[in-house]
């Protein structure tokens, strides 16, 4: 199926992980999401009545683990401003399993499933702005470069006062 590009708006709250919580609830309850166990293209869990219940008996299907969801669900973490996210090797190009492992040693495996915030200075640099709006997201969303990473954005009104936070990504096999 290959990864999927996802993104939601919800309301500003300073706690971005609470944000992210009831996000992540709010995708699974409306069935907003990819279900690897039918597998039908074009088709969301809400399609299905006799989809999962609860997240955890989603994710005890090895199909899902192994796909994803193509959505929000894929994201289990928010970092907070001042953490690094892991990379590893993403930036580096491989063609073979020796290639692979080699750079997995030196730069160890890529933290999947993390939210990582917009800094300043990214911002900055993206939009010529730190206090980012609603126009400004199409100057950002390639700053979400890795799949099965995701990224997140406070965007303000005119008056610079936060409105939403921006939540988006790539995931999904």
């Amino acid at each position: 199926m290959g990864a999927s590009g996802w993104d939601y708006y919800v309301p500003y709250q300073p706690d971005r992980y609470a944000a992210f919580v009831a996000l992540r609830q709010e995708v699974f309850e409306s069935g907003e999401f990819w279900w690897a166990v039918p597998g039908e293209p074009g088709k969301t869990a809400r399609d299905y009545p006799n989809r999962p219940k609860t997240e955890d008996e989603l994710w005890s299907e090895e199909s899902v683990r192994l796909a994803g969801t193509h959505s929000i669900l894929d994201m289990y973490r928010v970092l907070a401003d001042d953490e690094k996210p892991n990379y590893g090797w993403l930036p580096f190009a491989y063609e073979t399993f020796e290639e692979y492992m080699a750079l997995v040693k030196e730069h160890g495996n890529p933290e999947y499933g993390m939210i990582v915030p917009i800094s300043e200075a990214e911002a900055y640099a993206a939009a010529g702005s730190t206090k980012l709006t609603p126009e400004h997201v199409e100057k950002i969303t390639e700053l979400a470069q890795y799949r099965g990473i995701g990224r997140c954005a406070i965007l303000h009104d005119a008056d610079g006062n936060p409105t939403e936070l921006y939540f988006w990504g790539y995931s999904g096999d």
